[in-house]
């Protein structure tokens, strides 16, 4: 879906009025606005000051300087400033297409929403106010409204590709693919090279089963845009799909070369701790290992003396403020895959041979909501390859604050074996993943000193977790594992609702209100909890040895698509 028109609309001409000093008003806001043009938004914010001072209930004037305001960042000042030019000339759709505009970047849906409705009232022709009100609409959840916004924005302009493919998003979120599909196809007949479209028609294609028609979009959109990330991963799931496991690892390893492998600066102006120290004692553990060389001798050393740094820092939180040029010298390990260990397709299967289908399923759909786990899930070989992965794979590129990384299909952490197991648990049991396939999976590592995942559910119909860490590195046999609710997310809370650390209060209280009760699994090495990806879910109590072998890491294959309600 494009995003929402982030630049709001000028005023064509200054609206005078009859005010006896209205050449001044004229002149100052003329200067605002060439000061505008030049960058110099100081000066421009004094002009149309002056101007105001000359004529406090002004609308241009209150009108420019919101604008102004907007351009500085000062939202809620802003708001309050286009609002008074909206009391003084209620009939300026202009005015209260604006106002929509600094409302949805200020992340306030409610008051956007008024305004755009205010904007088309006024205006039924103005299409960019019909547009963004169908984009806040859908971000919010309406989509059956956000629907009705992008085909009023398609009677004023029936060739906007832009809106087809937003209507497209909507009719597939809302679970109507047939329509979906329509829509995408008629986005890329106006503009055939409408590379969005293309990938979002490839995953309509795909849950609608036309597999090799999504493959097509998918290669067509990177004929297109060689570079675009999103269809480069997409594809790759489809040939997962497929069964081309090797075609599929490729798409995704080749994705996460673009994001990870260059070496360019880093840009951040912060750093975490667990970060430094995970990636400080990975390199340490293949210098060890002899895997790597004198070569990247430098990136130790510089990881070494960052980590001091860290330590002397009084800061208590794991993301801690540095400046871009102290972080120049680990450039190389950050933005580098300096190396992958092979994890290569097992000829005699991944999960163990004894696997009791017959109880993991019945155990599974006996319980409401859906809920099981299994011990033993994987051969010797497929879990000390797995392993072996994690620990030597430079691929952990996702920080996050409560001190675990994570790598994604995306970033690296695809391979061989593990689009082997996915598949096989699939078609191992058929019962619990009915017609599901792989739509994402990642692992995360744990740093033992910090806490894990807070409460959250997944955009998915069936979630796996496993664990493959040694149980020795667990120091309390109780805990380590996952806590998980027994209520699913609530069918019009959108995936920032369910899915954010930000809504963890919310969610708590949600769950509270309707009596929701736990089931707590303790950790055990290759054990794998698999449960309805709808259900709320977060990492219990964590206590393993604060070594690297030791990080309590957890991977998760997600499965199918969340239902609508």
């Amino acid at each position: 879906m494009k995003p929402v028109k982030g630049r709001p609309q000028e005023t064509p001409r200054a609206h005078v009025g009859r005010a006896p000093d209205a050449s001044a008003i004229r002149a100052l806001l003329n200067e605002g606005t060439a000061h505008l043009q030049g960058g110099r938004l100081q000066e421009a914010e004094g002009a149309y000051r002056r101007a105001l001072d000359l004529a406090p209930n002004h609308p241009d004037a209150l009108h420019h300087l919101g604008l102004l305001l907007y351009r500085l960042n000062q939202f809620d000042e802003a708001i309050t400033t286009i609002s008074r030019a909206i009391e003084q000339a209620p009939a300026s759709p202009l005015y209260s297409f604006n106002l929509g505009v600094v409302a949805q970047k200020a992340a306030r849906p409610d008051e956007a929403i008024r305004a755009y409705r205010q904007a088309v009232t006024l205006n039924p022709r103005h299409l960019e106010a019909w547009i963004n009100l169908g984009n806040v609409l859908k971000d919010s959840g309406a989509l059956p409204e956000s629907i009705q916004a992008y085909q009023q924005a398609l009677t004023v302009n029936p060739s906007h590709a832009d809106t087809h493919n937003n209507l497209g998003a909507a009719f597939k979120e809302q679970g109507e693919i047939e329509r979906a599909l329509a829509s995408y196809r008629q986005a890329i007949h106006v503009k055939p090279t409408h590379v969005e479209a293309l990938n979002n028609l490839g995953l309509a294609l795909m849950e609608a089963g036309s597999l090799d028609e999504a493959i097509a979009s998918f290669t067509q959109a990177l004929t297109i845009m060689p570079g675009y990330l999103k269809a480069r991963y997409n594809l790759g799931i489809a040939r997962s799909w497929a069964g081309e496991h090797e075609k599929a690892v490729d798409c995704l390893q080749r994705a996460a070369t673009a994001k990870h492998d260059h070496a360019k600066p880093v840009t951040d102006s912060f750093v975490y701790r667990s970060r430094i120290k995970h990636d400080l004692e990975q390199i340490q553990y293949l210098f060890e290992r002899q895997l790597l060389h004198d070569e990247h001798r430098p990136y130790f050393q510089a990881l070494q003396q960052l980590d001091s740094e860290l330590r002397l820092r009084p800061d208590m939180g794991n993301r801690i403020p540095i400046a871009p040029q102290r972080l120049a010298p680990v450039a190389a390990s950050y933005n580098r895959l300096l190396y992958r260990a092979p994890n290569p397709h097992l000829p005699d299967g991944a999960l163990h041979p004894d696997l009791n289908v017959e109880a993991v399923e019945s155990r599974y759909l006996a319980q409401q909501p859906e809920i099981t786990y299994i011990d033993g899930l994987l051969n010797h070989e497929a879990l000390e390859a797995l392993r072996r992965f994690s620990w030597e794979s430079t691929v952990w590129k996702k920080d996050y604050e409560n001190g675990y990384i994570g790598a994604f299909l995306g970033d690296g952490f695809a391979s061989p074996l593990l689009l082997q197991i996915a598949e096989e648990l699939r078609l191992k049991f058929p019962r619990i993943f009915k017609q599901h396939r792989l739509t994402q999976a990642w692992a995360f590592k744990h740093d033992s000193t910090r806490r894990g995942l807070n409460i959250h559910a997944d955009a998915a119909a069936v979630n796996v977790n496993f664990w493959i860490t040694p149980d020795e590195a667990n120091l309390n046999q109780e805990t380590g594992g996952l806590v998980v609710y027994d209520k699913e997310a609530p069918r019009d809370w959108n995936f920032q609702e369910y899915n954010s650390d930000q809504n963890k209060p919310k969610i708590l209280a949600w769950l509270k209100q309707v009596g929701a009760q736990t089931v707590k699994v303790p950790y055990r090495t290759n054990r794998a909890i698999v449960f309805n990806s709808d259900l709320f879910h977060e990492t219990d109590e964590i206590a393993f040895k604060d070594e690297y072998l030791c990080r309590r890491i957890n991977i998760t294959l997600l499965y199918g698509f969340r239902r609508n309600g």
